[in-house]
């Protein structure tokens, strides 16, 4: 059991604050409009919650919103924020199909922000919060 643990402090340390790049969400332009709305629900017992959406701006750019309630357990440093087809890890969607999981940056923070998506939100049912170096689900929502 010991040798467990030391192997899960490890991996998690991966996570360190002194990696952590920075956080460089863009905001959008002018007006938008809500796609699709979720809740944060934790996973493997880090704290993890509030909303967030999918927002579309009016030249058609989409973002994702988290909302000034959202929150997770930033001890790690940052996490990196996924669309992904289920609440699954992200190592196990991408080893059974690739295409089932977009990375789309990275956070550093709880709160208000938004993120920028590279193409389009639409075939993803999940955002995901996850700390890259430890292939570790902090988080997932269910997009609605």
């Amino acid at each position: 059991m010991l040798p467990v643990l030391a192997v899960a402090s490890l991996s998690l340390a991966g996570c360190s604050k002194a990696t952590a790049p920075d956080p460089t969400p863009a905001a959008p332009t002018g007006l938008y409009t809500t796609l699709r709305m979720g809740t944060v629900m934790a996973q493997g017992g880090v704290s993890s919650g509030g909303t967030l959406d999918i927002v579309k701006t009016v030249d058609g750019a989409e973002f994702i919103r988290f909302n000034a309630d959202f929150h997770t357990d930033f001890h790690t440093g940052s996490l990196g924020i996924y669309l992904a087809k289920s609440n699954d890890l992200v190592r196990n969607q991408r080893a059974a199909d690739p295409a089932s999981v977009l990375r789309v940056g990275t956070i550093t923070q709880s709160g208000a922000q938004l993120l920028p998506i590279t193409g389009m939100s639409a075939g993803f049912s999940h955002v995901i919060l996850h700390c890259d170096p430890a292939q570790y689900n902090f988080g997932a929502a269910a997009l609605h």
